[in-house]
């Protein structure tokens, strides 16, 4: 659903807004500068400080995460794809053409491999005898309802991201019965063994104070926390390449913005898995970048 997207940056802002300016004007998508003025004329559910200047692009808009899922799931049981939940991946052998792989109780033996499994993906590696400067954090996102939601409709309120440190962005009234508002990499280093599902009270707490004094139209009642694992390498950027040492095994991993881009990296990894190539440029992915095989590499999850 078309929403529009509003980047809000305030000065100083961690995240450079004319880094995004400067990509959409190469790949000439449309967008406009907006002053603090002309923001609140337009979005008046803002109260933002004469400062903050933001970008909006028109196109933003959400993209259903629970219905595109779904969409992908059918769609590779329609091609032949069997897909098995709670099945731990339990070993990876190596074979002289393809890999062995056993998982929850099962064996399984095959030509191409592919690593796409989030917070688990040094499990998995570990195998193979690789192991990545991997962070995984349990993220949490929140919904709160509103006493008029015909203000934060879709057609009235866009996404939006606020572009410093700490990182916020929220949704209008979609899917559920309230806005949803988060901290983006807010969220305690976990492991896939040690995240829980309970609340983390003190990022909701810096989640509340921050709509309370920029959206207090959206600062209702919580109605309800929602977690997950973001998985990140220390530059935030995607890898999707082959494994080193293993031209059967293709790896992907999304860094904790990669749901948005799932048709085009699960065509990606298919090409790599069955032609050995893909003709998408993804020289910057690459798992053999040097700050991935550092031993203590910087790390920036601002993007």
């Amino acid at each position: 659903i078309k929403t529009g997207g509003l980047d809000l940056a305030p000065a100083n802002s961690a995240i450079p807004i004319m880094d995004y300016t400067n990509s959409l004007a190469a790949a000439r998508v449309p967008f406009e500068l907006l002053d603090a003025q002309e923001v609140r004329r337009r979005y008046p559910q803002w109260r933002i400080a004469d400062d903050v200047m933001a970008l909006y692009q028109p196109d933003g808009g959400i993209a259903a995460a629970e219905r595109a899922t779904a969409a992908h799931q059918r769609m590779a049981r329609v091609h032949g794809a069997t897909l098995r939940d709670s099945a731990p991946v339990q070993s990876v052998r190596p074979l002289a053409a393809g890999y062995e792989v056993q998982a929850g109780g099962e064996t399984y033996r095959c030509e191409k491999l592919v690593v796409a499994n989030g917070a688990w993906t040094n499990h998995t590696l570990a195998h193979l005898g690789i192991k990545l400067p991997l962070t995984v954090t349990q993220e949490q996102v929140n919904y709160f309802a509103v006493p008029d939601a015909a203000e934060f409709a879709p057609e009235r309120f866009p996404v939006w991201i606020w572009m410093d440190e700490p990182s916020y962005y929220g949704f209008p009234v979609f899917g559920a019965a309230g806005v949803k508002v988060a901290q983006d990499c807010g969220g305690a280093e976990v492991t896939a063994e040690t995240r829980t599902f309970d609340r983390d009270e003190a990022a909701y707490e810096r989640v509340r104070a921050f709509t309370k004094r920029y959206l207090p139209g959206a600062s209702g009642p919580l109605l309800y926390s929602k977690s997950c694992l973001y998985c990140m390498p220390p530059d935030r950027d995607f890898i999707v390449d082959f494994v080193p040492g293993h031209e059967r095994c293709a790896i992907a991993v999304g860094a904790g913005h990669a749901f948005k881009f799932a048709s085009v990296l699960g065509q990606v990894l298919s090409e790599l898995a069955i032609d050995g190539s893909t003709p998408s440029d993804i020289s910057g992915f690459s798992m053999q970048r040097p700050i991935l095989w550092m031993d203590n590499p910087p790390r920036n999850f601002m993007l």
